[in-house]
């Protein structure tokens, strides 16, 4: 398993200069600030760096629109750098035996209680009540 140490952001949409963000501790990490600061570009570099290629999904229309655009007193940039640092952390594997097999068990719960799909399709009286699960979409 891997945490997050640093993101480093320059040239990606919003983040005209080098920024550095660096996460500490092993807690929760929130970005706060308010409305059109870029709170949203942060989590959108971190897609881009692990492969996201659609424009759309980086609130975009083409991919140009991830380069710094410009402004009026600023030139648009040339091109969008994104660097995520990530750490091992073995902390993480440090499972003792007795949770795996507790997860076991859990697992093994659910299998028990899973349905048979097939049985309930062709039994429609047992469809009923919770059809709407089934067919949701």
């Amino acid at each position: 398993m891997f945490k997050l140490q640093r993101l480093e952001i320059s040239g990606f949409k919003s983040f005209a200069d080098y920024t550095e963000i660096v996460f500490t501790g092993s807690g929760i990490t929130a970005v706060v600030g308010p409305n059109g600061c870029g709170k949203s570009n942060v989590a959108d570099a971190m897609s881009w760096v692990l492969g996201e290629q659609r424009a759309k999904s980086l609130r975009g229309g083409e991919m140009k629109d991830v380069v710094f655009a410009g402004t009026k007193t600023r030139k648009p940039g040339g091109m969008a750098e994104v660097v995520l640092h990530l750490v091992r952390d073995d902390s993480v594997f440090d499972i003792e035996e007795n949770e795996l097999e507790d997860i076991d068990e859990t697992l093994s719960g659910i299998d028990e209680n899973a349905v048979d799909m097939e049985a309930v399709e062709g039994d429609q009286s047992a469809v009923g009540s919770w059809q709407w699960a089934v067919i949701g979409p």
